[in-house]
């Protein structure tokens, strides 16, 4: 299963669906409860979605399964590693965010401020707003911005032009009943997880760019450090979607490799 990230909805899968194909692996993206098509739950918190998957996995009559999360996504994938571990083969977590009180020490100025509002949801939501309508009315002036503050995938984004449209669609489709569930979500990153890395026990892999300065690098050295089992990986030069896009075959296949036996 792939999880989106916090700005992102089910349509963020695209992004994996060549190195799926490649790979042979299945690939299934569920989106949480208020992004996209996914109902609101007010008051969830990380360590619900565990349950939520394991429902999943059961309707689709899944045994054992790996997970992919990405930057929100994330602590998403290790709260099921951590509630999950019978059903679980391999976490695999690319950019994303680490538990407080993590350091923010690499972070953009602007996504600096932006985590500090995240504590914040009235202020929060205005920001996400603004975000939304910059992106619908001007989606080349939001690109440029990014691409200022992400090099890496501004790059990319230039290179591959139907990636950068990918993520305008899967972004913009995150918020079709709203902001809600987004600013919801962005409220529990900063907040008590649920769970302790250190009692993940499931084979995980951190995966982060070395020039994101979205989800800083610092903060896959936390998770890499405090899971007994994880392996850490910096890509030198890449950002928050080009480490997802560029490395997707290569973590997929180790999936594929995991889960061969089950």
């Amino acid at each position: 299963m792939f999880f989106h990230g916090g700005n992102d909805s089910r349509l963020a899968g695209g992004l994996l669906e060549s190195a799926a194909v490649a790979t042979g692996v299945r690939l299934i993206c569920p989106e949480r409860p208020g992004f996209g098509r996914s109902t609101y739950q007010p008051g969830r918190v990380i360590l619900d979605w565990s349950s939520d998957v394991e429902q999943l996995a059961n309707r689709l009559d899944l045994g054992r399964f790996g997970l992919v999360g990405h930057s929100g996504g994330g602590p998403h994938a290790l709260a099921c590693a951590a509630a999950l571990p019978q059903r679980i083969t391999g976490v695999a977590t690319v950019s994303s965010v680490a538990p407080p009180p993590a350091t923010n020490r690499g972070l953009h100025p602007m996504f600096r401020v932006v985590n500090a509002l995240m504590n914040h949801p009235h202020l929060y939501r205005t920001v996400a707003r603004s975000q939304l309508r910059e992106m619908s009315k001007h989606p080349d002036r939001w690109l440029g911005a990014w691409a200022k503050m992400q090099p890496a995938d501004g790059a990319m984004f230039h290179e591959q032009p139907h990636i950068a449209s990918m993520v305008l669609a899967e972004m913009t489709e995150a918020v079709r009943a709203g902001p809600t569930g987004l600013v919801h979500e962005a409220s529990l990153y900063h907040r008590d997880w649920g769970f302790e890395l250190a009692a993940i026990q499931t084979t995980t892999a951190v995966w982060h760019g070395a020039s994101d300065r979205q989800a800083t690098p610092a903060w896959g050295v936390v998770r890499a450090d405090n899971i007994p089992s994880a392996s850490l990986t910096l890509v030198e030069g890449a950002g928050h979607f080009s480490t997802l896009v560029d490395n997707a075959e290569t973590i997929l296949s180790e999936f594929a490799t995991l889960t061969a036996g089950d």
